[in-house]
């Protein structure tokens, strides 16, 4: 057929046949006489391969190598498209950034920015493609990299090795040349160079018996201009072999990821219950508060006690003691100027009607003497609070129930006839003794507390002014209430040592009563016995964490043990065939550990999610357990790889 009739079926140019022409892609026959070109079926089906590729952006030079047979039609079309997707990689960048300048609103582009930005985007994407690039090559090849067949007969010396080996290439029209005699030959068929293992299988070609079967693997070639590198090359196709294994094993690589999931999550919930044990014992003492009270010694009486100026001396002074609020009680009668009459002495009668007939005071240094007394509960004097109160020397509160009986009212001047209560026999009897009197300002009024500890004390006075009055009486202070807290609970020890260096004793329930402070109660029972159950939880879970840990390793030991129980042939294999041990080995192992460094991250996480243990406790735990865990695959892998190889690929082992 004619050019025109060419042009009519491929839909090209002349013009773009006549340069194919030129390039040596077309080679059509001519006419006797005139030297038309006359153009076959086969020319037409040529011109439109060429025009198809070129429509894929092939170069013409891969398109020559198609048509000469040098590459084939799929070999080339897999190269085009990873050079295709090259280009799409760099046009989405392109586009990226395109649309980036477009929405600047400013004239002025940022030119050294956006270059930069360009040129991080060619680096990272050009290597994340060479990677995967090189990776497709690499799994190309490992197809293409291994064949098998059976030998006819017994394969039992080397030259019978030999013989079946030649057999095959002959049947396949391949040259061969033997390299290296031996029981893992190493031979050259057609142009790649071949190492091989024998493996004895029964009942697979012979029912009468066992068949050999012959494996032959390809060796890598060296490292060449426009090849991958050979330390790159291996560690893509371990990456390969590792993700394939695990594909084609994946039950057990599932059963692998589950059971280290559920390791670890039981493995952060128990970590994570001795982390709460010890934030306990360290935030029960932020929680407790442990007080402590004088009493008598038969635990009876706490208030109008006898408390001896030494114990006083040796409590204030104490550094683990702390808050320390302390009373001293007196007697008095109202004497002039309040809501009733006087006698010819001054002093109020006692019994008239609606005035007291002994009027109770007491000096008090802070609010926590009076039970469940607070600033809200007290009436001040305009201009007056509770730091101006304990600073004065002649002011007092009124309890409101004194005001309603005696007539007084705040902001008035009143005198009370005072005394005080005594020691006799001992302590176990009261007498009273009388003082000079004392003019007092009511600076306010406070409420009263039905069912108060202590009573409600119709006066209270600032407790350095009761110390003044009896300094002016020249007589001895002893306070009659006393209440204490405990500086720093975990210093419970000290506390008590400090107590008993004073002088105080543990309450003798039934000894005999009297009015003498000499015994002291504290509020630590509860703090004992939950800072010692806490503990007691946390020694109990620590004492099992090293069991914990080994069945850990153990673990890791037996898993992958059962696991590659049935693969010592494969691993056989691969050692014959010229994988080193080192090698093969990390390849067996990085197949175990990764499913289980993946299950025991998801078992972190779940446990973390569930509040367990918190971010730094997740990775601590997945941390600890994998290196644990590793420690036992390793040993596993040891002991998986000790074993003869002919006597396996034999079955003899």
């Amino acid at each position: 057929m004619n050019t025109k009739q060419v042009e009519e079926l491929t839909g090209m140019s002349r013009q773009n046949i006549r340069y194919y022409e030129r390039q040596g892609l077309l080679e059509p026959a001519r006419e006797d006489g005139n030297a038309y070109r006359d153009y076959s079926e086969e020319d037409v089906r040529r011109l439109k391969l060429i025009k198809m590729l070129r429509m894929l952006d092939m170069p013409l030079k891969e398109i020559e190598n198609v048509i000469n047979g040098t590459v084939s039609i799929q070999e080339a079309a897999a190269r085009q498209q990873e050079e295709l997707e090259r280009h799409q990689r760099q046009l989405q960048a392109a586009i990226t950034v395109c649309g980036s300048i477009h929405k600047e609103k400013d004239g002025n582009v940022d030119v050294d920015g956006y270059l930069k930005k360009m040129e991080s985007m060619s680096v990272n994407g050009g290597a994340f493609a060479r990677f995967i690039d090189d990776y497709k090559q690499v799994v190309q090849e490992e197809r293409e990299r291994m064949f098998s067949f059976y030998a006819d007969g017994p394969v039992n010396t080397a030259g019978m090795f030999e013989r079946e080996l030649r057999r095959y290439a002959s049947e396949q029209g391949l040259r061969f040349r033997m390299i290296k005699k031996g029981r893992y030959p190493q031979f050259l068929m057609g142009t790649d160079t071949y190492t091989a293992v024998r493996v004895v299988e029964k009942n697979v070609k012979n029912e009468g018996g066992p068949s050999v079967k012959i494996i032959c693997e390809r060796k890598d070639p060296g490292e060449i201009p426009g090849k991958i590198p050979e330390g790159r090359r291996r560690v893509i196709k371990g990456i390969h072999i590792v993700a394939v294994n695990i594909r084609r094993h994946r039950r057990k690589s599932i059963l692998n990821l589950l059971l280290s999931l559920l390791s670890v999550t039981v493995l952060a919930f128990y970590l994570g219950a001795i982390g709460s044990a010890r934030r306990m014992i360290t935030e029960l003492p932020e929680k407790f508060t442990i007080t402590g009270e004088i009493w008598n010694m038969c635990g009876e009486l706490n208030h109008g006690l006898f408390i001896s100026h030494q114990v006083l001396e040796d409590l204030y002074e104490s550094s683990y003691i702390s808050e320390i609020a302390e009373s001293a009680e007196l007697m008095g009668e109202l004497e002039n100027g309040a809501g009733g009459t006087t006698d010819e002495s001054g002093k109020v009668p006692a019994g008239e009607e609606g005035i007291p007939d002994d009027v109770t005071l007491a000096g008090v240094n802070r609010m926590e003497c009076i039970e469940g007394m607070t600033e809200e509960d007290i009436a001040w004097e305009s201009g007056t609070d509770w730091k101006e109160f304990q600073e004065s020397s002649d002011a007092c509160l009124v309890s409101e129930s004194f005001v309603r009986e005696s007539g007084i009212t705040v902001g008035e001047d009143i005198q009370f006839g005072l005394e005080r209560y005594s020691q006799g026999l001992a302590g176990v009897t009261l007498t009273r003794e009388e003082l000079t009197p004392e003019v007092f300002h009511v600076a306010g009024t406070y409420k009263e507390l039905q069912g108060r500890d202590g009573g409600n004390p119709d006066v209270l006075l600032p407790l350095d002014a009761v110390k003044n009055i009896y300094e002016r009486n020249d007589i001895v202070y002893f306070a009659s209430a006393l209440s204490f807290k405990a500086a720093d609970p975990t210093r419970l020890d000290e506390v008590k040592r400090e107590l008993a260096d004073a002088g105080l004793k543990e309450i003798i329930y039934g000894s005999p009563n009297s009015y003498v402070g000499i015994s002291v109660k504290l509020t630590d029972s509860v703090f004992i016995r939950s800072m010692e159950s806490a503990d007691r939880s946390r020694a109990l879970l620590e004492s099992f964490l090293p069991f914990i840990f080994l069945i850990v390793a153990a673990a890791g030991y037996i898993i992958p043990s059962l696991l590659f129980q049935d693969r010592r042939e494969e691993y056989a294999v691969m050692r014959a065939l010229g994988t080193g041990k080192y090698f093969g080995g990390s390849l067996f192992f990085a197949e175990h550990i990764l499913p289980a460094l993946a299950g025991a991250l998801t078992g972190a996480v779940l446990a973390a999610a569930a509040g367990a243990v918190d971010f730094a406790g997740m990775m601590l735990v997945w941390g600890t357990y994998m290196a644990v865990y590793m420690l036992g695959a390793a040993a596993a892998m040891w002991k998986f790889g000790r074993f003869s190889i002919a006597a396996v690929l034999a079955h003899r082992d």
